[in-house]
């Protein structure tokens, strides 16, 4: 080989040289990138197991609320039993009181006629006093014009 020939491999095998530390360097670059890139998806896959946590947190929660649901569907059926109940009670009072005070009512009536009555007989009383009186002092004073003043009494 001549010279000028292995001056022409010299020089290609220092630009491959230059080419292979290019490389070199492009190899550590991507090197760092995929560190970065494994440090980032250790970190997406610590917020998956967060987020799958977390679901799972949301999940319990939810039976839950589904739990309580239950809870207060049942409570509501018994409120509304209650209502219902408390609702025929009412009626059924209402109607009760209502007898009762028709039947207060009536004796009330009775009571009345007889204080009328009564009022009536009462009047009759005085009038038939009032005339008894009346003539009982007509006889005591006829039988006091007969007897001599300064008799005796008897």
């Amino acid at each position: 080989m001549d010279r000028e020939t292995t001056e022409r491999f010299d020089d290609v095998t220092r630009r491959f040289d230059v080419i292979d530390q290019r490389f070199g360097t492009v190899d550590r670059r991507f090197d760092g990138v995929d560190r970065r890139l494994d440090a980032m998806d250790q970190r997406f896959d610590a917020m998956d197991q967060r987020f799958d946590a977390m679901d799972q947190r949301f999940d319990a929660m939810d039976q839950r609320f589904d739990a309580m649901d239950r809870r207060f569907g049942a409570m509501e059926q018994r409120f509304d039993a209650t209502d219902r109940k408390i609702d025929e009670k009412f009626e059924e009072s209402k109607r009760y009181f209502g007898v009762l005070a028709e039947r207060l009512e009536s004796m009330v009536g009775f009571i009345a006629e007889g204080h009328h009555s009564l009022e009536r007989q009462l009047h009759e009383f005085r009038a038939w006093t009032e005339t008894a009186v009346g003539k009982l002092d007509q006889r005591v004073m006829r039988l006091e014009s007969r007897r001599p003043r300064g008799g005796s009494r008897r």
